[in-house]
């Protein structure tokens, strides 16, 4: 099988279902490259998330707007699909914004070329199954994380689940996510 397709991605729905030539090939069709500058948003609070992103490099982080102040939710990285969840499943406007924060560079697949190729290939469904399941169980894992009281053992989770993470965003933007202040974020550093 011979396509245009990132590599890490052939592999990746390989890994949960078998994959024929007809399925990549019209992937490929309607699969657009995408190149997102560092400091951009992909996805903008108030817009609907019309396509999933796959990420062949660079970071991106979600947050949204509380109590006056922006809280940041989450991270992706290589390898993984970047959406809006509710804005993209709903398709209503989005409560977060998906922001570079390295330059990245992947590929997009609208919301209607997917369901297109859902009907059409059922190795397709299979395979969103299993990817919702995936990131489902991963959600479930950071949620309950984000419930321990104590912020060191938040920290502790991401540094040993997300090192990548650790290293390649700034404190200012871990600390939000651990929901602690910078202060609180250097003094938990310190005593690991």
């Amino acid at each position: 099988m011979t396509t245009n397709l990132p590599d890490e991605l052939i592999n990746i729905l390989l890994s949960f279902h078998p994959c024929d030539y007809s399925f990549l090939s019209e992937l490929e069709k309607v699969a657009e490259p995408v190149f997102i500058p560092k400091k951009t948003e992909w996805v903008s609070t108030g817009k609907i998330c019309n396509k999933v992103l796959f990420l062949q490099s660079g970071l991106l982080y979600s947050c949204h707007e509380e109590d006056n102040h922006t809280v940041t939710t989450w991270f992706m990285k290589e390898n993984d699909f970047v959406i809006s969840v509710k804005s993209f499943f709903l398709q209503q406007p989005s409560n977060e914004s998906v922001i570079a924060l390295e330059d990245c560079f992947g590929i997009t697949l609208s919301f209607s070329a997917l369901n297109n190729l859902i009907k059409g290939h059922k190795s397709l469904l299979e395979i969103y199954s299993k990817l919702i399941e995936k990131y489902y169980v991963l959600s479930e894992q950071r949620a309950i994380n984000m419930r321990k009281k104590k912020a060191i053992h938040r920290y502790s989770f991401l540094l040993s689940h997300h090192p990548d993470i650790i290293r390649r965003v700034p404190l200012t933007l871990i600390a939000s996510y651990l929901r602690v202040n910078i202060e609180t974020l250097s003094r938990i550093r310190a005593n690991i």
